[in-house]
């Protein structure tokens, strides 16, 4: 076995080589991610601060002053501005940021008010933007207020006690707390991330040492050296291989990083917005969430698949008479690998019987489960030795094929 190992050295030389390239796979990720992810992360910022500092401009049509002094009251979160001639025009104001948001009651409200009848409040505002889901969450607040006030009034009018309002109270208990939600979340993510980090981090580098070698007319002087001819090819697998497993986990952890620090270092005080910012912030921590054995077994089930997909990039490269053709006949391969591993994120596909039995599908559906704590031991082994085996047959079928001489020398 020595020959795989100097075509396997022989391909690291000519990547490290070639500066470029070096760049290109290994540090541009690196210095990607945490740009990309910090202008989102300064321009959100930006955002929430502008939503959460200024005022919502609210027209409001109030005849019977239900609310209308609540609102005037709240100084800080609402000015009041004159109320537009129709509701398209107030649709349009809305669009052209001029106005927040539409409030309208009836002329009865006070008298429905008084009648304890609920009153309808019909709230006109654009969800998309950000200060329209500020304005409305502002509304909420002041209306709870108005609400929990005339209740508590009505009880006591009544003489009743002020928990005739709430029979119930919830007093809720996790079973895997809010780490395991961010595992969960977290094992959907991944096996897309990893399927094709893998195959396209590796694609470019096959090309190079398949169709590329023959296009440079090397590969005749690398046949010329003796070595045997599935020595040569394991070899170029191992490189590919080697360079699809590194890339990926490149990828992978500069992107995990740059999330955690984009989400950690969010300040949110808007109550719309806690919750959301609450679970982002534990991405930061994800290094301290997710279990080392997790981690390692999946890291275990990357081995064969990263062989299955450099497998494929080898048998294509070769055939291929030049890098154009390589990269013509990848594509599909590319499209199903997104294809894959957007199913594998779909809800509920960890409910599908058929599914652990399905090659590739079966490797995202264990990722998932391993990180929400729900993988079996022989759902585990079934899509191990399952990759396993595509892997050791594809690699068999690649030898026997590119032994041959019509596999190698092609009229270009």
């Amino acid at each position: 076995m020595k020959g795989v190992w100097l075509v396997f050295k022989k391909e690291i030389l000519e990547f490290t080589k070639d500066r470029k390239t070096m760049f290109f796979t290994l540090a541009v990720p690196i210095i990607l991610y945490p740009l990309l992810f910090g202008m989102i992360g300064k321009m959100g910022q930006r955002e929430d601060q502008q939503a959460r500092s200024s005022q919502t401009r609210i027209a409001l049509i109030d005849p019977s002053n239900v609310i209308e002094s609540l609102i005037q009251a709240r100084t800080n979160d609402f000015t009041l501005v004159p109320a537009p001639e129709d509701d398209e025009k107030a649709r349009q104001a809305i669009k052209d940021d001029q106005l927040e948001m539409l409030v309208t009651l009836g002329a009865s409200a006070a008298q429905d008010m008084a009648e304890q009848k609920t009153v309808a409040v019909d709230v006109l505002y654009n969800r998309v933007e950000k200060t329209g889901r500020v304005a409305m969450k502002r509304l909420e607040d002041a209306l709870r207020e108005l609400n929990n006030a005339t209740v508590q009034d009505r009880l006591q009018k009544l003489g009743a006690s002020s928990q005739l309002a709430a029979p119930t109270s919830i007093q809720s208990r996790q079973v895997g707390g809010e780490e395991l939600l961010l595992a969960k979340l977290l094992g959907t993510m991944l096996p897309y991330m990893l399927m094709l980090m893998l195959f396209v981090g590796s694609m470019q580098l096959g090309i190079y040492v398949t169709a590329g070698e023959r296009e440079r007319g090397t590969l005749i002087t690398l046949l010329a050296t003796g070595l045997p001819r599935h020595e040569i090819i394991w070899g170029k697998l191992l490189y590919v291989f080697f360079m699809g497993i590194v890339n990926s986990v490149i990828n992978i952890g500069a992107m995990t990083f740059s999330m955690g620090t984009l989400f950690g270092g969010r300040e949110v005080s808007d109550g719309y917005a806690a919750v959301a910012a609450e679970e982002a912030a534990q991405l930061s921590g994800i290094a301290a969430v997710v279990d080392p054995t997790v981690i390692t077994l999946t890291l275990l089930l990357m081995i064969p698949l990263g062989l299955l997909f450099s497998n494929l990039i080898v048998f294509l490269g070769v055939q291929a008479k030049n890098t154009q053709e390589a990269g013509t006949s990848m594509m599909p391969v590319v499209l199903l690998v997104l294809f894959l591993g957007v199913f594998s994120m779909a809800p509920g596909i960890e409910k599908m019987g058929i599914l652990p039995y399905i090659p590739i599908v079966n490797v995202s559906l264990v990722i998932r489960k391993l990180f929400a704590q729900q993988a079996s031991v022989m759902e585990y082994l079934t899509a191990f030795c399952m990759t396993v085996g595509l892997a050791v047959l594809l690699t068999y079928i690649s030898t026997k094929f590119l032994n041959r001489e019509s596999a190698i020398f092609k009229s270009t």
